[in-house]
């Protein structure tokens, strides 16, 4: 196994390792030590079928079933896919070929995603670059007085709002009155503690964070504006560009991303899991 940093705070390339194999938990351990606190991991050149990838992602925690179940593969409820293909008319995958902004995976929920793990299976000649922000290290660097006037901070994480706001055009974003009840606006920290490692970081999802609680509205979108460019300074980002076969994973608890566009004429199949914390750390504090 052969490890090289990434980015200059996040991310690490991972080789001469067959997530397809059994890992033994050596090995295991390595891999998640590399991931946790790199924050994400890209694993190149790996042929996964869906039971090997849920297998993979079993080793970190409890696997999630998405919320969006128009997108879960017909074989198992487990794994989503992303993709702008379709059958019969029908997108058989969210996001589409459209930008994905800067968000927190599934922030919006009670209790939220820890790991999301991603498989390239098709990937286009050019755009759908994934880009990844270190939100732990952006935390730690923020000015004195703007890292008070968050402190004890609460913010509502809305599903709803964000779709409303962004449907035009976007008819995978729709959900059901049963899919929307079990994504409730959701409070939570506005900085988190990782509950594994002890670290902070900013917790404030661009696409997700409705508002602050407590401030008036203006107040409330000055102070995410206020943030927003201390999450995103270049040497706080990592961008992957995608090849066949590329497995990357990534903490939500410490990290955002966001997605290019790419060109419509071709194809993107990804397929997705993602897992749980234990059950006294799914709560954020």
């Amino acid at each position: 196994m052969n490890i090289r940093p990434l980015g200059h705070t996040l991310g690490v390339e991972i080789t001469g390792v067959d997530l397809a194999a059994p890992l033994a938990d050596a090995d295991f351990d390595v891999i998640k030590d590399a991931w946790l606190h790199h924050k994400v991991a890209v694993f190149p050149g790996q042929t996964l079928t869906e039971a090997a990838l849920m297998q993979f992602g079993r080793r970190f925690g409890e696997l999630e079933i998405h919320v969006r179940s128009t997108y879960h593969s017909r074989e198992n409820s487990e794994v989503m896919i992303v993709s702008n293909k379709k059958e019969d008319g029908r997108a058989i995958g969210v996001l589409g070929d459209g930008e994905a902004q800067w968000h927190i995976d599934q922030s919006y929920m009670p209790q939220p995603t820890f790991g999301t793990i991603l498989f390239g299976q098709e990937i286009p000649p050019e755009g759908g670059d994934t880009w990844f922000a270190d939100l732990a290290t952006a935390y730690d660097r923020l000015p004195p007085v703007l890292k008070a006037k968050i402190e004890g901070k609460r913010v509502v994480n809305s599903v709803d709002r964000h779709n409303r706001r962004d449907a035009a055009g976007r008819p995978d974003l729709a959900m059901s009155a049963e899919q929307l009840k079990r994504a409730p606006d959701s409070p939570h920290p506005l900085v988190r503690t990782h509950p594994l490692l002890g670290t902070r970081a900013i917790y404030y999802s661009p696409s997700h964070t409705a508002e602050v609680e407590g401030l008036e509205e203006p107040d409330s979108q000055a102070l995410l504006a206020e943030l927003l460019p201390h999450m995103t300074k270049p040497d706080l980002i990592y961008k992957h560009h995608w090849s066949v076969g590329d497995v990357v994973m990534w903490d939500n608890s410490a990290t955002m991303h966001r997605r290019d566009p790419f060109p419509g004429e071709y194809s993107r199949l990804m397929k997705r899991v993602s897992f749980r914390y234990p059950p006294e750390h799914r709560v954020p504090v």
